[in-house]
């Protein structure tokens, strides 16, 4: 998908230069805690491919619901952004459940590190996963599934 990202070249320089100044107007950061953050090479990775994954929304699908008093339906869905990780609440569908986001915050990131190392983000990798209410064959009610995927939006 992408190609290695080089050392310390006057581009990554660059790049990494306006990651910060993004970050301290966004948040604040000093340029002590920049070098610290970026000293962990997934920071690195994720500041340098950020062009990248921002082309990328991250999906979970209903393909199964049973009794979810949430509401949720099948073919319901919630939109993330890749960068930052927020829940576009104007593009999804679904009702806001909070037992399913737990679930959901782990298999998104495994697209999104998938997504920092510049592969396929989709393959390879887990792609459904189960509300924690199992249904009443297992002591619960409702039971939901999401099918969870990368969708390259630009």
């Amino acid at each position: 998908m992408s190609e290695p990202i080089k050392k310390d070249t006057p581009e990554v320089q660059k790049m990494l230069e306006d990651r910060k100044l993004a970050l301290k107007k966004m948040i604040g950061i000093t340029d002590e805690d920049f070098e610290k953050y970026i000293s962990f090479a997934h920071n690195r990775k994720l500041s340098l491919r950020r062009g990248e994954i921002n082309q990328y929304h991250i999906i979970a699908e209903v393909t199964e619901a049973k009794y979810c008093t949430a509401g949720v339906k099948k073919g319901q869905k919630y939109v993330f952004s890749a960068i930052p990780n927020k829940l576009l609440m104007d593009q999804s569908t679904c009702p806001l459940c909070i037992k399913a986001l737990g679930p959901l915050s782990d298999a998104m990131q495994v697209l999104w590190d998938r997504l920092i190392e510049g592969v396929d983000p989709n393959e390879g990798t887990k792609r459904y996963v189960n509300c924690p209410d199992q249904g009443v064959e297992y002591g619960g009610l409702g039971s939901v599934v999401f099918k969870v995927y990368a969708q390259k939006i630009a």
